[in-house]
């Protein structure tokens, strides 16, 4: 007889109790995800065009900027896709 306990053979099926306030805070969690990262998008292209026409000092360095946007529109555009396949 073995002390440790066998792993299922099938999987395991949450109830409705538990799995839907886990679904719902999950979208809410995606849905605020994808706004944050359309307001950067719009803030860091907002920024870098304000560096670009004027003269003046830079307030961020360029390439920091165009990392900010590259990693906003993937956790945006992943956010979305992960909401889409959770409808």
């Amino acid at each position: 007889m073995s002390i440790l306990a066998q792993p299922p053979t099938e999987p395991v099926e949450f109830p409705a109790e538990v799995w839907n306030p886990l679904m719902t805070a999950l979208s809410w969690l995606l849905w605020i995800g994808i706004i944050v990262c359309v307001a950067a998008l719009i803030t860091c292209g907002a920024i870098l065009v304000n560096q670009r026409k004027s003269t003046g000092v830079q307030i961020v360095e360029t390439a920091t900027l165009a990392r900010i946007l590259l990693c906003a529109t993937v956790i945006g555009s992943s956010s979305g896709l992960a909401q889409a396949v959770m409808a």
